[in-house]
């Protein structure tokens, strides 16, 4: 960008649901092509109120699968908002399906890279994050790829508001272990547990991927609260 105008991202929900990553393309392609690494300032700040049109709690889930934690979770709490993300296209057909039973309307989906819509939000504007399942990358070759690195922790902890909470839930002991190392240079994030993770977890809802893996190689919860010095 050559001035000091900033795009406005529109966000078109058909439904007033869900959005596919054509519709999102169509809009940056041209500045992810030309912005040379600063292509996220060309856009105004979002915040919750963009999605939903109010100021309810703000709570984004990053890999929602076939949609069953988020959907759930927006029927359970209708006076709170929830945005999900997901980028493989299949599965992201099965989360319209299961949004299509939150009749409330605090929930939106988006069939695209969460790191580019959580990068143009503001700071400290959303209440709770949550990633659940993330892919383990399980060939020792692969492991770099795992998204849980302490430099997207301390992203996400950015725009986390003080006292919000990053959620966190992983069938993978080594990948636990792994965020338990990640987190230690997050001096903002503190576990609401006495531990770093529990796997046991009263109030988790029991999605498929709950349901599949609890009985074969147990769960790790991770709930972490931004705390202010």
């Amino acid at each position: 960008m050559t001035d000091n105008t900033k795009i406005k991202l529109e966000l078109n929900f058909e439904d007033d649901l869900y959005m596919f990553s054509d519709t999102i393309r169509t809009q940056t392609e041209k500045i992810q092509k030309y912005g040379h690494g600063a292509e996220y300032d060309a856009y105004e700040k979002l915040t919750g109120k963009d999605f939903f049109g109010n100021d309810n709690p703000f709570n984004i889930e990053i890999g929602i699968g076939n949609g069953e934690f988020t959907s759930e979770y927006a029927k359970k709490y209708p006076d709170s908002n929830y945005l999900g993300f997901e980028v493989m296209k299949k599965i992201f057909h099965k989360a319209i399906i299961k949004g299509r039973q939150v009749e409330s309307g605090n929930l939106r989906l988006i069939h695209f890279d969460a790191t580019f819509f959580v990068s143009i939000m503001e700071d400290e504007c959303v209440d709770n994050f949550y990633v659940n399942f993330p892919d383990p990358w399980p060939k020792k070759r692969h492991k770099k790829r795992r998204i849980l690195k302490t430099q997207f922790i301390e992203f996400l902890v950015k725009k986390l508001r003080p006292g919000g909470t990053l959620c966190i839930a992983t069938d993978q002991i080594d990948y636990a272990e792994e965020i338990v190392e990640n987190l230690k240079p997050v001096a903002s994030l503190k576990s609401v547990y006495n531990t770093t993770y529990i796997k046991e977890l009263d109030d988790y809802i029991p999605t498929k991927y709950y349901r599949k893996f609890v009985p074969e190689l147990g769960v790790h919860f991770f709930r972490l609260k931004k705390v202010t010095e």
